[in-house]
């Protein structure tokens, strides 16, 4: 009985800690973008699974996610960030394959945990958000289900 007692302390002190990171997906990005060297600084709103040129610097978001209203706030995103020495978009392939300078993910809340270096531009993450004109942005079907089975059990 003692171990059946402690096996379901275990799975619900398990469980809660899952909900507890539990991440909603967004379908846009507001990221701040900085040129060191003149000071000019733009906030960029960037829909998932686009890309837009910051002077020489161009900047994608592959996904976006928040946490619920009632946790911890944080928002993470994952961008890559490719160089070029023009900022001319007609050449727009260029910077495509161009320079890698970032790729990883982004936190609101620790904006210096994973920066981007680089001595010219500096760019970070603001809020994730939902846009109502752009497509919803669906947790995929794994998860959804895991988080459904997890809420159903307690």
């Amino acid at each position: 009985m003692k171990k059946f007692v402690c096996l379901v302390a275990v799975f619900l002190f398990a469980s809660n800690i899952a909900n507890a990171f539990t991440n909603l997906p967004q379908n846009k990005a507001l990221i701040r973008a900085l040129n060191k060297q003149t000071g000019k600084t733009k906030d960029i709103e960037i829909p998932v699974g686009d890309e837009q040129m910051f002077e020489n610097i161009l900047i994608k978001v592959f996904s976006c996610y928040t946490r619920p209203e009632d946790e911890t706030p944080e928002n993470s995103a994952f961008l890559k960030v490719n160089e070029t020495n023009t900022s001319y978009k007609e050449e727009l392939n260029s910077v495509k394959h161009g320079n890698v300078i970032f790729s990883g993910w982004m936190f609101s809340s620790s904006p210096s945990l994973v920066a981007m270096e680089h001595p010219n531009y500096d760019i970070w993450l603001l809020e994730c958000k939902n846009d109502p004109n752009l497509p919803k942005i669906e947790l995929p079907q794994s998860e959804t289900q895991e988080m459904k089975e997890d809420t159903n059990a307690l």
